[in-house]
C-alpha cells in the first residue's frame, strides 16, 4: 500500500473514533449512522481541507486532515439539520 493511502485510513478511522467518543451515540443505529457518515465525509474531505490549510502533503499532516474532516462531519450535519428544521418552521 502506498504510504499516503495509509495516512488517510489512520486520519478518516481516527476523527470517527473521536466523533464517536466526543459525544457517544445511544443506540446502535446512531452508532452505524455516525460512524458511516465520518467515514464517508472524512473521505471525501479530507483532501480539500489539507488543501484550503495549505498544510504539506507529508505524513503527519494528512493524518491530521483527514481526522479533522472526520471529527467535524457530524458536527456539519448538525447545522444543516438545525437550518433545515428552520426552514421548515418558517414555511
Amino acid at each position: 500500500m502506498e504510504d499516503s493511502l495509509i495516512a488517510k485510513i489512520v486520519g478518516v478511522l481516527s476523527g470517527a473514533f473521536l466523533s464517536l467518543s466526543y459525544d457517544p451515540p445511544r443506540s446502535r443505529a446512531g452508532f452505524l449512522r455516525r460512524g458511516a457518515s465520518s467515514i464517508i465525509f472524512g473521505w471525501v474531505f479530507g483532501e480539500p481541507t489539507l488543501v484550503f490549510l495549505e498544510w504539506k502533503g507529508d505524513y503527519n499532516s494528512t493524518v491530521a486532515a483527514f481526522c479533522l474532516a472526520s471529527m467535524f462531519s457530524w458536527s456539519a450535519i448538525g447545522v444543516l439539520k438545525r437550518i433545515v428544521e428552520a426552514y421548515k418552521k418558517e414555511s
